[in-house]
């Protein structure tokens, strides 16, 4: 009878780790997951919009990546969807959860 055999492996790599970050990571990153924020389709297009004149990116082959550091600096530094809602609407969704 031979001893088992231990083969060594490689260490797995989260899959969020990195320097580069592609489009579909940051629609993820700053849109959450698919579904009550918007199809994948439209948030990864709503990011290709920002590149390159807003958004450094680099291309690589056909896609995009993004420094991480700069997707989440625009994460933490970005202001929240409903600024952009008419007046009426915040008003609206400040008085149903109770905010003044």
């Amino acid at each position: 009878m031979s001893a088992p055999v231990q083969t060594a492996r490689a260490p797995r790599q989260r899959q969020d780790a990195g320097l580069l970050m592609t489009v579909e990571q940051i629609a993820v990153l700053w849109f959450g997951e698919v579904g009550e924020n918007g199809s994948a389709s439209s948030n990864c297009q709503k990011i290709r919009r920002l590149i390159p004149e807003i958004l450094p990116a680099r291309r690589i082959g056909n896609r995009w990546y993004v420094s991480r550091a700069v997707a989440e600096d625009w994460a933490t530094g970005s202001d929240p969807a409903s600024v952009m809602a008419h007046p009426e609407t915040r008003r609206a969704a400040h008085q149903r959860t109770g905010e003044e």
